[in-house]
């Protein structure tokens, strides 16, 4: 789907409604959790959340981000950087995977909150930083960064 979706839609654009989709989708497990009774409707509410935030991410987020990675970087530095970036990304996700139980154990149902708070400022960023890639090609692409942030 997410490949369906790029080829369509412009890259930041998808980033934006990605992120708008899974902070909401991260708002509503934290209120299904914290305000419904234990049960049934409780199960499926979380369950609707948790498919909800899994459509934007891995229809919108992560396909933008993995191709955005061969786009953004300059010509002579690109694999190097593009490497060092999913590098990181992949630390970021282990770091997300063995915190997500202390902070559950912590924080309870305001793990999601705080979750949604960091994906908050990820969606100031993409406003304020993040540039449209789709339509240019990389060398225009990388002259118009290179202007923009020299």
């Amino acid at each position: 789907m997410g490949i369906w979706f790029i080829t369509r839609h412009p890259r930041r654009r998808m980033l934006m409604v990605g992120l708008t989709g899974v902070i909401a989708a991260q708002l509503a497990i934290g209120l299904v959790l914290e305000l419904v009774t234990p049960g049934l409707v409780r199960s499926y509410l979380a369950l609707a959340s948790i498919l909800v935030f899994l459509f934007f991410h891995q229809g919108m987020i992560a396909t933008v981000y993995w191709l955005m990675m061969s786009e953004l970087f300059p010509q002579r530095v690109r694999g190097l950087i593009a490497g060092l970036a999913i590098a990181v990304q992949w630390l970021f996700n282990a770091t997300v995977a063995f915190c997500f139980p202390v902070l559950l154990h912590l924080f309870g149902s305001g793990t999601f909150f705080l979750f949604a708070a960091i994906n908050v400022l990820s969606l100031i960023f993409v406003i304020r930083v993040v540039p449209e890639t789709r339509g240019r090609s990389l060398e225009k692409l990388e002259a118009h960064l290179e202007e923009r942030l020299s």
